[in-house]
């Protein structure tokens, strides 16, 4: 089926109850492959603090532990209920129980908050592999959770030698009786904020590089134009109201450069435009008579994914500005296949994206240069995968257990619930947004 103009792009990007044919996408690996790794005991201690600071200590101890626990690189010991926060760390007997690593907190008061020290003792060794301290608001100031989540990325760092991403939020939209709003919520799922209050339809929320920035569509002008809003200063800035579509928006890692999807004559074509100066759109794909949309970056900026039904229905290509597409989802010609809504992975050449399955979409994982598609999901409709910044995890919306939005480990395969709620979809995973 061609996508002719407007309302059949459209019809396209918006449709989230269309009737799935039941043909699987070819070449899907059909069974779920995840590797075993192994991962070291973990104990988090409890935080002990001083007078004044005792209403951050559990709160604070509590984030850091679902932090670790939630970068899936750990298996979490239970302290005993005996455990004071005072008791010096003994090695050898959390050697005994099974732990690799013990985590030690200390809050005091400081100016304008507390201070956590966090120090991390290797019990194999029996060494401290790092200490340091970290400044916080008060607990019930603004900004806590985001300073704790980004203390618990370090320690993930001390262990791996790779940064966590606790400090990081999700966009995605809440639908409502003929409305969409955009919300933003913390990684661990806590912390959920309203972004968008027009009352109509708002829809593919995309981050900036600097993650200050989201991009997205609203209806609540004349047409779907595209927006910029500012988390900081919540200012809007209209970057498109060209006539037809102005979708599917993607910031280049530069964040200067916004690759989407725009009406080029009659037809939908992805363009890129310079937010910065706020001018010089050009056309990039040349579909003819076929429309092209979904645009995400690679992580050195040089080639972008998107979609283009050019074959008959939907699959995912890979270009570089200015060059020719090239077909990376799986295809046999002379059969059916439907595949949407790439996510091109910030450490390497993985595309994630929803594949139609055996009648339903599940998420899959292709390379840029070739290869065999892994399948991750095969339960429920699973669609618009987002990428972590670490690389490993995924954010999808699924409608499995009455609906919601999963996190995904792909190395192990643990799923977890973020939000709940069917009308909860579009996923778009932030950058690290503190150090």
């Amino acid at each position: 089926m061609r996508l002719r103009p407007l309302a059949a792009a459209l019809a396209l990007l918006l449709s989230t109850a269309a009737a799935l044919r039941a043909q699987d996408s070819t070449g899907v690996r059909l069974g779920l492959v995840y590797q075993t790794e192994y991962r070291p005991g973990f104990v988090v201690l409890p935080f002990a603090a001083a007078s004044g600071a005792e209403p951050s200590a559990s709160t604070a101890r509590e984030i850091v532990a679902r932090d670790l626990d939630y970068a899936d690189r750990f298996e979490m010991k239970s302290a005993d209920p005996g455990t004071r926060a005072a008791d010096p760390v003994n090695a050898a007997l959390w050697k005994e129980r099974g732990a690799d690593w013990v985590l030690a907190g200390q809050l005091r008061p400081s100016a304008g908050g507390v201070s956590l020290r966090l120090t991390l003792t290797d019990v194999v060794y029996g060494q401290v592999k790092g200490d340091q301290s970290f400044e916080l608001p008060s607990s019930g100031g603004r900004g806590f959770r985001m300073a704790v989540h980004a203390a618990s990325d370090v320690v993930v760092r001390w262990v791996t030698g790779q940064p966590g991403t606790a400090a990081s939020r999700i966009a995605y939209t809440v639908a409502g009786r003929g409305s969409k709003e955009i919300w933003i919520v913390d990684s661990d799922g806590e912390g959920a904020q309203r972004v968008t209050t027009d009352g109509s339809i708002a829809l593919s929320p995309a981050w900036s590089p600097d993650g200050r920035r989201i991009a997205y569509t609203s209806f609540r002008g004349a047409g779907p134009w595209l927006y910029e809003r500012d988390l900081v200063s919540g200012a809007d800035h209209l970057l498109s109201d060209r006539a037809g579509l102005n979708m599917t928006p993607a910031y280049a890692p530069d964040g200067r450069t916004l690759a989407f999807a725009t009406t080029v004559g009659v037809e939908t074509e992805v363009a890129t435009y310079d937010v910065g100066r706020r001018c010089c759109l050009a056309q990039q794909t040349r579909g003819g008579r076929y429309a092209s949309f979904s645009p995400s970056w690679s992580p050195d900026g040089s080639r972008f994914a998107f979609v283009s039904d050019r074959l008959g229905e939907p699959q995912i290509y890979v270009m570089s500005p200015g060059g020719d597409a090239r077909l990376v989802s799986d295809y046999v010609y002379g059969q059916r296949g439907y595949s949407a809504s790439p996510d091109w992975s910030p450490k390497g050449a993985e595309i994630a994206y929803h594949s139609r399955v055996g009648g339903s979409y599940q998420i899959v994982v292709g390379s840029a240069d070739g290869g065999q598609t892994r399948l991750l999901t095969n339960s429920g409709r699973n669609e618009d995968p987002s990428w972590a910044p670490d690389g490993r995890h995924l954010v999808y919306a699924s409608s499995r257990d009455g609906g919601g939005l999963y996190v995904l480990d792909t190395v192990t395969g643990r799923t977890r619930a973020l939000l709940k709620g069917s009308n909860l979809g579009l996923p778009a995973w932030s950058p690290v947004l503190a150090r």
